[in-house]
């Protein structure tokens, strides 16, 4: 039986009068990808967000690995180190090389040396395929190579779960592909992993579980074949047609 690594119960939270979430439930298994798609608004990036206390919930439970983050007296920065998240925007330190970007936390936060820093750094930098950008400033690459480097950034703490909110859809079309490309090899190596995604190839392919939110709730989840394949809910049915089929004109609503 696969262990549970993250667990979500009752998860809620309100912006002002704004209900976003409305009770989550959600359990990951150690290894599996899980992407999390829907409409804008459906309260996909803030349930990432919650995850590693970005946003704090006004009620319900997150345990990771054990942890249960909602407690009040958790070290939450210690939690958060095993934590990796990757942002629609990339969020890099413009003033700081590539390499300087991937040691900052490394030395500050897990306390390691320059050197082990550095070496930790190059072999991240190995596995997203840029080792000849170690000295490039942000500005100097494409937003696909900015996004590759985040991820290392993220790597590079030893995370135990990564977190990604659509890291693509900031993204030139023909960029986009190589990101995805670093996020299949992350899922083929076993990293947990909660994807929100439009790219429903990729889920359809690396998904281990796919879940379909809307208006706060989780409508459907199920295996990537059956949600994406065969959804069971209308809801579900109508934004898959509206996504897979761009010709299709059902009630609009922003994706």
């Amino acid at each position: 039986m696969s262990e549970t690594f993250v667990e979500i119960t009752g998860l809620k939270k309100s912006f002002g009068p704004l209900d976003v979430l409305k009770g989550i439930g959600l359990q990951v298994n150690r290894g599996d990808v899980v992407c999390i798609i829907g409409p804008s608004g459906s309260g996909k990036s803030t349930l990432l967000r919650c995850v590693n206390l970005l946003e704090e919930p006004n009620g319900g439970k997150i345990v990771v690995n054990g942890v249960e983050l909602t407690d009040p007296d958790v070290d939450i920065d210690s939690a958060r180190t095993k934590i990796g998240m990757v942002f629609q925007s990339f969020n890099l330190f413009s003033h700081l090389s590539v390499l300087a970007n991937l040691t900052v936390a490394q030395r500050k936060v897990l306390k390691r040396s320059e050197e082990e820093s550095r070496r930790i750094a190059l072999h991240n930098l190995e596995r997203v395929g840029l080792s000849d950008k170690v000295h490039s400033m942000p500005a100097q690459l494409s937003g696909g190579q900015q996004q590759r480097v985040a991820i290392a950034r993220a790597l590079s703490m030893d995370p135990e779960v990564m977190l990604f909110d659509e890291p693509t859809s900031a993204l030139d079309p023909e960029l986009v592909g190589d990101v995805l490309g670093v996020m299949r090899q992350l899922a083929d190596e076993g990293m947990t992993m909660l994807v929100v995604t439009h790219e429903m190839q990729f889920a359809r392919e690396v998904a281990d579980k796919v879940i379909f939110m809307d208006g706060g709730y989780i409508v459907e989840e199920g295996p990537a074949a059956e949600v994406i394949g065969n959804p069971q809910e209308p809801r579900t049915q109508e934004f898959l047609a509206r996504v897979l089929d761009p010709t299709h004109h059902g009630p609009s609503d922003p994706v």
